[in-house]
């Protein structure tokens, strides 16, 4: 049997989600808790698989619940229950360790079929939140390549001062033979190194001739 323990400020909505789940094969509602406070109370003191929770309650929201509880007790799976579809909110939800995340809109079908794969450790989202989760981490995918794009920026002096550093020109040479500081060939070098991603001269040599950052035949 899977342990379920509600939680929801909602007097009526909770009953009545008590009541399907305790219709439900394989489910036994052990519990019911009117704040996330009494939720996280009962969640410790019981044996609890699954906590169904809402985000907005009273003395403490299910997302300071689902926080407290992972920091207390790692074994039990948290799925939310709100009408609450903010990003914000998801995503905060998702971050505390929320396996699943549905809207009150969803059937008791739907409800069940989380808390079922909650215990087998998969989670499950409303389509309305699945498609956010896709967008953002759509975004994030976007930001990595513009990332990526924007690695090697160098400035046209910076990319003489790579062509020389392969070469195996030192600072005070390179200085020299661009007729400036060698103060201000280190900073060029300094610039490089973190526009590279390399702790040192020859890691920089390297991956400009390994992925041809100068262009064929610069970088000799």
């Amino acid at each position: 049997m899977i342990r379920v323990l509600i939680a929801d400020d909602e007097d009526a909505y909770r009953k009545a989600l008590h009541r399907i789940l305790e219709q439900a094969p394989g489910i036994d509602c052990v519990g019911a808790a009117a704040d996330g406070r009494e939720a996280l109370e009962q969640c410790i003191e019981q044996d609890v698989d699954v906590l169904l929770t809402d985000i907005e309650m009273p003395r403490m929201s299910g997302l300071e619940c689902i926080r407290e509880l992972k920091r207390r007790k790692h074994d039990i799976e948290c799925v939310v229950l709100t009408v609450h579809e903010e990003n914000e909110t998801v995503f905060e939800a998702l971050r505390l360790g929320a396996i699943g995340y549905l809207l009150k809109t969803s059937t008791a079908g739907e409800v069940i079929e989380a808390i079922e794969r909650a215990v087998a450790g998969e989670a499950f989202l409303s389509p309305t939140i699945a498609t956010k989760v896709l967008e953002e981490f759509r975004r994030q995918k976007e930001d990595e390549t513009l990332a990526d794009e924007h690695l090697y920026e160098l400035s046209d002096r910076e990319k003489e001062v790579l062509r020389l550093i392969t070469q195996g020109l030192r600072n005070k040479e390179i200085a020299e033979r661009l007729g400036v500081a060698e103060k201000t060939v280190k900073n060029h070098v300094s610039n490089i190194l973190k526009a590279l991603e390399v702790n040192t001269r020859t890691e920089a040599a390297m991956k400009a001739v390994r992925e041809r950052l100068l262009g064929d035949g610069e970088a000799t």
